[in-house]
Protein backbone atom coordinates (compact mmCIF):
# COMPACT_ATOMS: atom_id res chain seq x y z
CA UNK A 1 0.00 0.00 0.00
CA UNK A 2 1.25 3.67 -0.48
CA UNK A 3 2.33 5.30 2.31
CA UNK A 4 1.26 8.51 1.07
CA UNK A 5 -2.38 7.33 1.58
CA UNK A 6 -2.49 7.37 5.00
CA UNK A 7 -6.02 6.10 6.53
CA UNK A 8 -7.60 7.46 10.01
CA UNK A 9 -8.38 3.98 11.32
CA UNK A 10 -11.00 3.58 14.17
CA UNK A 11 -10.28 1.66 17.54
CA UNK A 12 -12.57 -0.60 17.18
CA UNK A 13 -10.26 -1.47 13.70
CA UNK A 14 -7.48 -1.92 16.44
CA UNK A 15 -9.17 -3.74 18.07
CA UNK A 16 -10.63 -6.34 15.35
CA UNK A 17 -7.24 -6.78 13.73
CA UNK A 18 -5.84 -7.93 16.99
CA UNK A 19 -8.48 -9.93 18.07
CA UNK A 20 -9.16 -7.33 21.11
CA UNK A 21 -5.22 -7.20 21.25
CA UNK A 22 -4.70 -10.73 22.52
CA UNK A 23 -1.98 -11.97 23.62
CA UNK A 24 -1.53 -14.53 21.63
CA UNK A 25 -0.89 -11.39 19.18
CA UNK A 26 1.79 -10.14 21.32
CA UNK A 27 5.57 -9.86 19.38
CA UNK A 28 6.93 -7.57 22.36
CA UNK A 29 7.07 -4.39 24.02
CA UNK A 30 8.43 -1.45 22.88
CA UNK A 31 10.23 2.10 24.43
CA UNK A 32 6.51 3.34 23.93
CA UNK A 33 4.38 0.58 23.72
CA UNK A 34 3.57 -2.75 22.27
CA UNK A 35 3.36 -4.60 18.84
CA UNK A 36 1.00 -6.92 17.85
CA UNK A 37 0.50 -9.37 14.92
CA UNK A 38 -3.15 -8.51 13.33
CA UNK A 39 -4.78 -9.00 10.27
CA UNK A 40 -6.01 -6.29 8.33
CA UNK A 41 -8.38 -6.61 5.49
CA UNK A 42 -7.12 -10.38 5.19
CA UNK A 43 -3.94 -9.26 4.99
CA UNK A 44 -0.98 -10.39 7.91
CA UNK A 45 0.08 -6.71 9.50
CA UNK A 46 2.13 -5.50 12.67
CA UNK A 47 0.40 -3.28 14.90
CA UNK A 48 2.30 -0.79 17.26
CA UNK A 49 0.37 0.87 20.11
CA UNK A 50 1.30 3.38 22.16
CA UNK A 51 1.24 4.10 25.75
CA UNK A 52 0.00 7.62 27.08
CA UNK A 53 1.97 7.41 30.09
CA UNK A 54 5.82 6.65 28.01
CA UNK A 55 4.51 9.22 25.44
CA UNK A 56 4.45 11.96 28.08
CA UNK A 57 8.00 11.35 28.48
CA UNK A 58 8.91 13.25 25.21
CA UNK A 59 5.24 15.01 24.65
CA UNK A 60 5.71 17.31 27.72
CA UNK A 61 9.32 18.61 26.45
CA UNK A 62 7.57 20.31 24.10
CA UNK A 63 3.86 20.91 25.03
CA UNK A 64 2.45 18.65 22.05
CA UNK A 65 0.43 15.26 22.72
CA UNK A 66 0.75 15.08 18.64
CA UNK A 67 4.42 15.27 18.81
CA UNK A 68 4.75 11.56 18.16
CA UNK A 69 2.58 10.89 15.55
CA UNK A 70 3.21 14.23 13.29
CA UNK A 71 6.79 13.50 13.66
CA UNK A 72 6.17 9.53 12.46
CA UNK A 73 3.92 11.01 9.57
CA UNK A 74 6.24 13.14 8.47
CA UNK A 75 9.04 10.49 7.78
CA UNK A 76 6.92 8.05 6.71
CA UNK A 77 5.19 10.27 3.49
CA UNK A 78 8.57 11.33 2.70
CA UNK A 79 8.62 9.94 -0.94
CA UNK A 80 12.10 9.60 -0.84
CA UNK A 81 11.99 7.15 1.84
CA UNK A 82 9.00 5.24 -0.24
CA UNK A 83 11.39 2.90 -2.22
CA UNK A 84 13.20 1.94 1.16
CA UNK A 85 12.36 -2.04 1.48
CA UNK A 86 14.05 -2.16 5.43
CA UNK A 87 11.12 0.64 6.38
CA UNK A 88 7.89 -1.03 7.83
CA UNK A 89 4.77 1.14 5.45
CA UNK A 90 2.24 2.56 7.14
CA UNK A 91 -1.56 1.52 6.02
CA UNK A 92 -3.55 3.73 8.89
CA UNK A 93 -3.61 5.03 12.31
CA UNK A 94 -5.79 5.70 15.08
CA UNK A 95 -5.58 8.75 17.84
CA UNK A 96 -8.15 8.15 19.84
CA UNK A 97 -8.67 8.95 24.08
CA UNK A 98 -7.76 5.16 24.63
CA UNK A 99 -6.43 3.80 21.64
CA UNK A 100 -3.53 5.36 19.86
CA UNK A 101 -1.66 3.43 17.45
CA UNK A 102 -0.26 2.26 13.71
CA UNK A 103 -0.76 -0.39 11.04
CA UNK A 104 2.14 -1.01 9.39
CA UNK A 105 2.04 -3.06 5.66
CA UNK A 106 4.50 -5.86 7.15
CA UNK A 107 3.73 -9.68 7.59
CA UNK A 108 5.48 -10.14 10.86
CA UNK A 109 7.81 -12.76 12.26
CA UNK A 110 9.22 -11.38 15.50
CA UNK A 111 11.59 -8.82 16.90
CA UNK A 112 14.93 -9.24 16.84
CA UNK A 113 15.62 -9.56 20.96
CA UNK A 114 12.83 -12.51 20.95
CA UNK A 115 15.24 -14.16 17.49
CA UNK A 116 18.55 -14.12 19.51
CA UNK A 117 17.13 -15.47 22.50
CA UNK A 118 16.27 -18.23 20.79
CA UNK A 119 19.55 -19.39 19.03
CA UNK A 120 18.48 -20.00 16.04
CA UNK A 121 19.71 -17.99 13.76
CA UNK A 122 22.91 -19.56 11.46
CA UNK A 123 26.28 -17.32 10.87
CA UNK A 124 24.72 -16.31 7.78
CA UNK A 125 21.49 -15.44 8.77
CA UNK A 126 23.29 -13.01 11.53
CA UNK A 127 25.97 -11.38 8.78
CA UNK A 128 22.96 -10.94 6.49
CA UNK A 129 20.50 -9.33 9.08
CA UNK A 130 23.46 -7.15 10.32
CA UNK A 131 24.40 -6.32 6.18
CA UNK A 132 20.64 -5.41 5.70
CA UNK A 133 20.62 -3.55 9.20
CA UNK A 134 23.49 -1.06 7.72
CA UNK A 135 21.97 -1.20 4.49
CA UNK A 136 19.20 1.09 6.14
CA UNK A 137 20.90 2.81 8.34
CA UNK A 138 23.06 4.53 5.67
CA UNK A 139 20.43 5.15 3.16
CA UNK A 140 18.80 6.78 6.23
CA UNK A 141 21.86 8.72 7.25
CA UNK A 142 22.85 9.79 3.59
CA UNK A 143 18.83 11.86 3.33
CA UNK A 144 19.58 15.76 3.43
CA UNK A 145 17.67 16.26 6.84
CA UNK A 146 19.32 14.44 9.85
CA UNK A 147 16.68 11.93 10.44
CA UNK A 148 17.80 9.78 13.50
CA UNK A 149 16.13 6.77 14.56
CA UNK A 150 16.86 6.62 18.15
CA UNK A 151 15.62 3.26 18.85
CA UNK A 152 18.40 0.59 17.65
CA UNK A 153 18.54 -1.99 19.69
CA UNK A 154 17.37 -5.68 19.36
CA UNK A 155 13.83 -4.71 20.85
CA UNK A 156 13.06 -2.28 17.88
CA UNK A 157 14.14 -4.19 15.16
CA UNK A 158 11.31 -6.28 13.30
CA UNK A 159 12.03 -9.62 11.32
CA UNK A 160 9.57 -10.00 8.71
CA UNK A 161 8.94 -13.83 7.58
CA UNK A 162 11.86 -13.99 5.64
CA UNK A 163 13.95 -12.41 8.04
CA UNK A 164 14.55 -9.00 6.80
CA UNK A 165 14.91 -6.17 9.49
CA UNK A 166 12.42 -3.52 9.23
CA UNK A 167 12.48 -0.38 11.41
CA UNK A 168 9.44 1.19 12.82
CA UNK A 169 10.33 3.60 15.23
CA UNK A 170 11.69 7.09 14.11
CA UNK A 171 11.72 10.52 14.07
CA UNK A 172 13.08 13.41 12.44
CA UNK A 173 15.66 14.90 14.72
CA UNK A 174 16.43 18.02 12.84
CA UNK A 175 12.74 18.92 13.73
CA UNK A 176 12.96 17.32 17.86
CA UNK A 177 16.32 18.10 18.93
CA UNK A 178 16.74 15.14 21.19
CA UNK A 179 19.02 16.22 24.19
CA UNK A 180 20.00 13.80 27.12
CA UNK A 181 17.60 14.07 29.41
CA UNK A 182 14.89 13.36 26.96
CA UNK A 183 15.85 10.14 25.63
CA UNK A 184 14.90 6.89 27.25
CA UNK A 185 17.32 3.90 25.88
CA UNK A 186 18.31 0.29 26.95
CA UNK A 187 21.49 1.06 29.02
CA UNK A 188 23.14 -1.69 26.50
CA UNK A 189 22.61 0.38 23.36
CA UNK A 190 23.15 4.02 24.77
CA UNK A 191 26.31 5.68 23.86
CA UNK A 192 28.05 5.77 27.04
CA UNK A 193 29.90 9.09 25.47
CA UNK A 194 26.63 10.47 25.20
CA UNK A 195 25.50 9.49 28.26
CA UNK A 196 28.15 11.15 30.00
CA UNK A 197 29.01 14.19 28.27
CA UNK A 198 25.26 14.66 27.27
CA UNK A 199 24.71 17.29 23.92
CA UNK A 200 22.50 15.97 21.23
CA UNK A 201 22.07 12.78 19.73
CA UNK A 202 24.18 12.34 16.10
CA UNK A 203 24.74 9.95 13.40
CA UNK A 204 27.85 8.55 15.55
CA UNK A 205 25.43 7.52 18.33
CA UNK A 206 23.60 5.16 16.35
CA UNK A 207 27.07 3.33 14.90
CA UNK A 208 27.36 3.06 18.68
CA UNK A 209 24.32 1.21 18.68
CA UNK A 210 24.17 -0.38 15.53
CA UNK A 211 28.11 -1.72 17.00
CA UNK A 212 26.54 -3.17 20.09
CA UNK A 213 24.06 -5.27 18.11
CA UNK A 214 26.49 -6.54 15.87
CA UNK A 215 28.32 -8.00 18.71
CA UNK A 216 25.12 -9.43 20.05
CA UNK A 217 24.95 -11.04 17.28
CA UNK A 218 28.33 -12.82 16.75
CA UNK A 219 29.00 -13.19 19.95
CA UNK A 220 25.49 -14.28 21.27
CA UNK A 221 25.87 -12.69 24.53
CA UNK A 222 22.55 -11.36 24.67
CA UNK A 223 20.93 -13.76 27.04
CA UNK A 224 24.01 -13.53 29.85
CA UNK A 225 23.32 -9.29 29.69
CA UNK A 226 19.67 -9.43 29.82
CA UNK A 227 19.51 -12.67 32.36
CA UNK A 228 21.56 -11.14 35.64
CA UNK A 229 19.88 -11.97 38.99
CA UNK A 230 21.99 -9.59 40.45
CA UNK A 231 21.74 -6.07 39.43
CA UNK A 232 24.84 -4.76 40.77
CA UNK A 233 26.64 -6.60 37.80
CA UNK A 234 24.69 -5.51 35.09
CA UNK A 235 27.55 -2.62 34.76
CA UNK A 236 30.16 -5.31 34.32
CA UNK A 237 28.05 -7.82 32.42
CA UNK A 238 27.33 -5.00 29.47
CA UNK A 239 28.68 -6.65 25.74
CA UNK A 240 31.08 -3.36 25.51
CA UNK A 241 32.65 -3.97 28.61
CA UNK A 242 33.06 -7.39 27.94
CA UNK A 243 33.95 -7.23 23.84
CA UNK A 244 36.85 -4.62 25.12
CA UNK A 245 38.41 -6.72 27.92
CA UNK A 246 38.15 -9.78 26.22
CA UNK A 247 39.96 -8.08 22.58
CA UNK A 248 43.05 -8.99 21.40
CA UNK A 249 44.99 -7.92 17.85
CA UNK A 250 43.90 -10.04 15.07
CA UNK A 251 41.11 -11.83 17.29
CA UNK A 252 37.96 -13.12 16.73
CA UNK A 253 35.42 -12.53 19.29
CA UNK A 254 32.63 -14.58 17.27
CA UNK A 255 30.98 -17.35 19.03
CA UNK A 256 32.55 -20.54 18.27
CA UNK A 257 29.32 -22.45 17.82
CA UNK A 258 29.18 -19.87 14.57
CA UNK A 259 32.77 -21.05 13.85
CA UNK A 260 31.55 -24.37 12.54
CA UNK A 261 29.59 -22.92 9.65
CA UNK A 262 30.63 -23.85 6.27
CA UNK A 263 30.92 -20.09 6.05
CA UNK A 264 33.22 -19.22 8.54
CA UNK A 265 36.68 -18.10 7.67
CA UNK A 266 39.31 -16.88 10.61
CA UNK A 267 39.77 -13.47 8.28
CA UNK A 268 36.16 -12.33 8.35
CA UNK A 269 36.17 -13.41 12.39
CA UNK A 270 38.87 -11.08 13.13
CA UNK A 271 37.74 -8.48 10.23
CA UNK A 272 33.83 -8.47 11.69
CA UNK A 273 35.72 -8.25 15.53
CA UNK A 274 37.56 -5.26 14.66
CA UNK A 275 34.92 -3.56 13.04
CA UNK A 276 32.21 -4.19 15.76
CA UNK A 277 35.05 -2.53 18.27
CA UNK A 278 35.36 0.36 16.44
CA UNK A 279 31.77 1.29 16.36
CA UNK A 280 31.87 0.96 19.93
CA UNK A 281 34.45 3.25 20.48
CA UNK A 282 34.02 5.41 23.47
CA UNK A 283 34.97 9.01 21.13
CA UNK A 284 32.59 9.61 18.32
CA UNK A 285 35.51 10.91 16.25
CA UNK A 286 36.78 7.44 16.38
CA UNK A 287 33.77 5.42 14.87
CA UNK A 288 33.42 4.67 11.01
CA UNK A 289 30.28 5.87 9.31
CA UNK A 290 27.64 3.78 7.73
CA UNK A 291 29.08 4.04 4.04
CA UNK A 292 32.39 3.00 5.92
CA UNK A 293 30.81 -0.27 7.90
CA UNK A 294 28.82 -1.22 4.91
CA UNK A 295 32.23 -1.59 3.35
CA UNK A 296 33.74 -3.50 5.48
CA UNK A 297 31.01 -5.48 5.87
CA UNK A 298 30.23 -5.94 1.87
CA UNK A 299 34.06 -7.37 1.80
CA UNK A 300 33.55 -10.39 3.96
CA UNK A 301 33.64 -13.27 2.26
CA UNK A 302 30.57 -14.80 3.96
CA UNK A 303 28.67 -12.54 2.08
CA UNK A 304 29.28 -14.06 -1.08
CA UNK A 305 27.60 -17.20 0.02
CA UNK A 306 23.90 -16.00 0.81
CA UNK A 307 22.05 -18.20 -1.63
CA UNK A 308 24.60 -21.64 -1.52
CA UNK A 309 22.23 -24.55 0.00
CA UNK A 310 24.85 -26.61 1.62
CA UNK A 311 24.53 -27.61 5.79
CA UNK A 312 25.66 -24.99 8.43
CA UNK A 313 27.25 -26.82 9.94
CA UNK A 314 30.49 -28.29 8.93
CA UNK A 315 30.47 -32.04 8.86
CA UNK A 316 32.70 -33.91 11.62
CA UNK A 317 34.77 -36.98 10.11
CA UNK A 318 36.38 -39.28 12.30
CA UNK A 319 39.37 -41.34 12.32
CA UNK A 320 38.78 -44.95 12.73
CA UNK A 321 40.77 -47.02 14.63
Amino acid sequence: MDPTNLVLLSSQSLKECTNNFNQSNLIGLTQFGRLFRGNFQGQHVLVKLWDDEKLKHITSKYNDEYLILKEEVKFWTNPILKGCPNLANWIGYTWEKDIKGIVYDVNPFDILDNVIKKDSLSLLQRINLIHELAKLLKFIHDQEKQNMVLNISTSHILLDKDYKPKLFDLLLVSEVNMLKEQITMSTSYMDPYFSLRGGKWTRSCEVYSFGIILLELITKTISDIRNREDTSLITYSLVHIWAKKEYMPNCSLVHKHLQQDWFYCAEDGVSITLLALQCIDFFPANRPSMTDVLQKLENLSVLQHLTDARPTKKEKKFISS
